[in-house]
């Protein structure tokens, strides 16, 4: 596919990086004459200098020919113009970030249908989203869904009193059905086999039916608890729809945002329903003490100083709250992060980059979800008729190292395999894989008479 993207900041970056990565002819256009540098120096991409709304920029950057174009800029209009002209050059595919809220609540009109835009991303609501999920799980670091909802994909670490410590996975309780498909262990992925050795502080990635897995949990000694207070660092445009996503929840939550700014605050605190909106520094320990924050179910960090959340979080860890969610902008800073005893790190470039990536793939790959610095994915793709790995057993296809199958779905019914398990034509496959073998894994399940 040629592909271009508006704008090299931290999404448009990770974008360029991953697909010129998969070998997709990627061309970037970029106002910064130090962003350009450092594509050059570190991208096999196509630079071209200008902005996204200049036609003949756009044509420089190969528009005629494009299939899809990212505008992924700071700027919201920048990113709308760019789609509406690249529409009109003949685009077939584009993706606009877009973060001012007033945009993406208009009642009277399709904004996506006016301006030709397919997919409109907005990185706040993306997070808050996926924080709202863990809202649901606290016992999770994480929580995605497969197949229309029917899949469940949960993140859980082994604490230093779980019954599968020094277990062999071959060896664990399977009277409902589900699969390991991924443990991250000391900053590397690794997928397992039946003989690994379950270690603490390992991070288990847990597949099963979504109508299961309270089971597979208790299966395995994870116990879920219900959050009934929460309390939010800053009123910013996350802190504000997790807010307004959470009040949604039934029965009603008590929630708190502490934001500094009281402008902002006064603002939101008039916007949401029944959320208690506070004005104060969320760093000082006193204020954090005497709001009882101790009581807090769930304590989320989503300031746009990662030096903040980071502190904050720590503070409420060691004042006693259960579970604790920090953003962190840097992926550098993210292993740091997870070793100082934080619950779960929410990267919002890399949740905004895995939700672009779906529109990103060939049409027989559903979805994609991004997992931390390793750059592992799950893959939601059908199995064409054809394919190398069709009508055959699992234990007898030839799986690149790295990837392992969670689950399938066939005629709407969900099966959790095993290495018997025969793939047929069709079927829905969740695809757990290490990048470096995504290339091998669609090879083995798309019909290779197609081009990819």
């Amino acid at each position: 596919m040629k592909i271009i993207i508006i704008g090299a900041g931290k999404v448009g970056f990770s974008m360029a990086q991953l697909l010129s990565g998969e070998n997709h002819d990627v061309v970037v256009v970029e106002q910064s004459p130090e962003r350009q540098q450092i594509l050059e120096e570190t991208l096999d991409v196509q630079v071209v200098s200008g902005s996204g709304s200049s036609t003949s920029v756009l044509e420089s950057a190969g528009v005629h020919t494009a299939d899809m174009l990212l505008a992924v800029t700071e700027f919201d209009e920048l990113n709308m113009v760019a789609c509406l002209l690249a529409k009109k050059y003949g685009v077939k595919t584009t993706v606009a970030r877009v973060r001012n809220p007033e945009y993406l609540e208009v009642k009277d009109f399709s904004l996506n249908n006016i301006m030709g835009i397919d997919l409109i991303i907005n990185p706040e609501r993306v997070t808050a989203q996926e924080i709202a999920e863990i809202a649901k799980h606290p016992e999770a670091l994480n929580v995605d869904y497969y197949a229309d909802g029917k899949v469940q994909l949960m993140e859980l670490e082994l604490k230093d009193d779980s019954p599968l410590l020094k277990k062999r996975i071959k060896d664990l309780k399977t009277s409902v059905p589900y699969n390991i498909v991924s443990i991250a262990r000391k900053h590397r992925m690794l997928v397992p086999s039946g003989d690994d050795v379950l270690q603490v502080g390992d991070h288990i990635h847990l597949m099963a039916r979504t109508a299961d897995m309270r089971e597979v949990e208790k299966l395995l000694g994870f116990y879920s608890r219900k959050v009934e207070n929460v309390t939010i660092l800053g009123g910013g445009r996350t802190g504000y729809y997790l807010a307004q996503i959470l009040e949604q929840n039934k029965p009603a939550m008590s929630i708190k945002i502490i934001e500094r700014d009281i402008t902002r605050a006064r603002q939101i605190s008039e916007k949401l329903g029944h959320t208690l909106v506070i004005h104060g520094d969320g760093s000082d320990y006193q204020l954090l003490e005497e709001e009882n924050i101790v009581s807090s179910d769930l304590f989320v960090a989503v300031t746009d100083d990662d030096k903040i959340n980071l502190l904050c979080s720590l503070i409420a860890r060691n004042l006693g709250v259960r579970k604790t969610v920090c953003q962190v902008k840097r992926t550098d800073v993210m292993p740091l992060a997870e070793q100082i005893g934080i619950d779960t790190i929410l990267s919002p470039r890399l949740l905004t980059a895995g939700a672009i990536l779906k529109y990103m793939r060939v049409g027989d790959i559903i979805s994609v979800t991004l997992f931390g610095e390793e750059r592992a994915e799950m893959l939601e793709l059908l199995a064409q008729p054809g394919a190398t790995a069709v009508n055959k057993e699992i234990q007898h296809i030839k799986f690149p190292s790295g990837s392992v199958i969670g689950a399938v779905v066939r005629e709407n019914q969900v099966i959790i395999p095993n290495g018997s398990f025969i793939i047929q034509p069709n079927d829905r496959l969740m695809v757990f894989s290490l990048l470096k073998s995504i290339h091998k894994i669609e090879q083995l399940f798309l019909n290779g008479s197609k081009k990819h």
